[in-house]
């Protein structure tokens, strides 16, 4: 009889903790409280088919300039921002590949390129 009492205990007790290992696999993971911080020096975005949507490389030969690219589903760089020690640009591509915005400061000096399809172009400076 206490050998069947034994077998008893040891079997409830890996019960126990066959469960307790069970709820901790089942239950999702939790994100920590409080601000978290990503660091490095680049980064990509990716959507759940493994394309890159946004980008942010290092820019070799130019480490006090940041470039950052938003990317169309078809791999073109749709909108870019650029920012650097003597200036910074934004650029906004069509999904025809022949209509495109470029806002830049450089220096001293400013300008508004637009691009229509067929090369058709309008700049605007002061």
């Amino acid at each position: 009889m206490r050998c069947e009492a034994v077998l008893g205990v040891l079997t409830a007790a890996n019960l126990v903790l066959l469960l307790g290992i069970g709820l901790t696999q089942v239950l999702p993971a939790t994100a920590q409280g409080g601000m978290g911080i990503l660091r490095g020096s680049a980064f990509e975005l990716v959507d759940p088919r493994g394309r890159v949507r946004a980008i942010q490389p290092e820019v070799e030969g130019a480490s006090e300039t940041v470039l950052f690219r938003l990317i169309h589903p078809n791999g073109q760089p749709s909108v870019k921002i650029s920012a650097s020690m003597t200036g910074a640009g934004l650029s906004f591509v069509g999904g025809d590949d022949e209509s495109y915005i470029i806002l830049e400061a450089d220096g001293p000096e400013s300008r508004l390129k637009m691009v229509e399809p067929g090369g058709r172009e309008h700049l605007v400076s002061p």
